[in-house]
């Protein structure tokens, strides 16, 4: 086994590559629906994994809500949350709220008025 492996992304829990994967490597791209599809099939099948999915995508976007040049990442991750949401309806669901709901919060706190959009719209 070589010492590279030991970073890549094949240790990392299922969860957090298939979050991984949705996001391309350019935002202009766009969500990555295939693998949008497969994520929403794993959190179908697993349901109580819906929480740690939606902690992941949260962490993942406040980190970019930070880094003003990345906001593209984040309007991927708030689209994957609305379709996540609108997929799920399992009793975990309530779990994935709450990361839903702070996702929502820091958007709405941001100074940017595209982000505060982007919250309004996904609330409603």
């Amino acid at each position: 086994m070589c010492l590279e492996c030991l970073t890549c992304s094949c240790f990392r829990p299922r969860y957090k590559r298939l979050v991984d994967n949705i996001f391309p490597q350019y935002p202009q791209e766009g969500l990555v629906k295939s693998n949008m599809e497969k994520l929403i099939f794993y959190s179908l099948s697993s349901p109580e994994k819906l929480d740690r999915i939606g902690d992941y995508l949260y962490l993942r976007a406040r980190r970019d809500i930070t880094r003003s040049s990345r906001i593209g990442f984040v309007v991927i991750a708030m689209e994957a949350m609305d379709q996540l949401l609108r997929a799920c309806h399992a009793q975990a669901l309530n779990l994935y709220v709450e990361s839903f709901l702070k996702m929502i919060q820091r958007l709405l706190e941001s100074s940017e008025a595209d982000l505060q959009i982007l919250a309004t719209q996904s609330f409603v």
